[in-house]
């Protein structure tokens, strides 16, 4: 009860500040990425079950990244469902090039990216990656394509998110593979608090079998329901084995997030003053106190 207390408690007082400036927070507040001479910090975004956000996640965060912070951001749909370029105005069924030509260095990843009008690049996905799985599968050095791929346009960003798709095939482990850190979101519901030994299965492969260090940059607590005892009761649970690995933020259960890609917008564009938008510029903070 005091955990949600006190999650309740800062996220009131941090709405009202968002609120009360009108979405745009004080100039000497913002640090920008771009003051470090180093290369794009490399996000992924996954959980091997599906539903949980990871695509809202995906594409709201790396908006809220360009727009309250001022980054240069690129989005990397490795999902074959596409959702995170479509969600950003993309049209996944008209592609000049795709990022499983990249994947099989048919093609350039930058000749893959495509300029949005919320000010996010996307490398777009379609359901060809998925044709494309297998033959991928089969390629020297499979584990490590996008790293390589990435590795040419990796210091012409300050952040690159990639969106994983709902699964632990190659796809997911190459996005895991290029990224220094991934955030992990949980919807609060039974069967997501069942995928956390999975996640970390997964995470431990990774570091240990392929050795590549990557940490988690935190767990997301997603499609939160207050009236729903069952989410109090996952959240809480988060919050014991995560301890300050778990975000403050928690993102609600709402339709305006859900219908926010049915308009190919963000929900800072789509639903500014709702709860999801508020939610949503907290996350956005957190990242940036967190890879600094």
């Amino acid at each position: 009860m005091q955990l949600l207390f006190s999650r309740k408690y800062i996220l009131c007082c941090r709405v009202y500040f968002i609120v009360y400036n009108s979405y745009v927070w004080p100039s000497n507040y913002r640090t920008s990425l771009r003051s470090r001479a180093v290369p794009a910090h490399t996000i992924a975004v996954f959980n091997a079950k599906g539903g949980v956000g990871k695509t809202s996640t995906s594409y709201n965060l790396a908006v809220g990244l360009q727009r309250f912070h001022n980054l240069r951001v690129l989005l990397v749909d490795i999902d074959p469902q596409g959702h995170a370029g479509v969600a950003l105005g993309v049209n996944i069924a008209d592609l000049q090039h795709r990022i499983d030509e990249v994947l099989q260095e048919k093609a350039s990843i930058k000749d893959t990216i495509v300029k949005t009008e919320s000010g996010v690049d996307v490398v777009p996905s379609n359901i060809l990656l998925a044709e494309a799985e297998i033959p991928i599968s089969g390629l020297h050095g499979r584990e490590v394509l996008l790293r390589r791929a990435i590795s040419s346009v990796i210091n012409e960003y300050d952040v690159i998110l990639t969106d994983c798709p709902p699964n632990v095939g190659i796809l997911s482990v190459n996005a895991l593979m290029a990224a220094k850190q991934v955030l992990v979101p949980v919807d609060m519901s039974y069967l997501g608090l069942l995928g956390i030994p999975v996640i970390e299965r997964i995470l431990g492969l990774i570091q240990n079998r392929l050795e590549h260090p990557i940490e988690i940059l935190g767990v997301l607590a997603t499609r939160y329901d207050s009236r729903l005892n069952i989410a109090k009761d996952v959240l809480d649970s988060l919050e014991k084995h995560f301890g300050d690995r778990l975000f403050e933020t928690v993102i609600p259960e709402t339709v305006k997030i859900r219908e926010a890609p049915s308009f190919q917008a963000s929900i800072f564009d789509h639903a500014p003053g709702s709860s999801g938008a508020m939610a949503y510029q907290q996350l956005t903070e957190e990242v940036m106190k967190r890879v600094r």
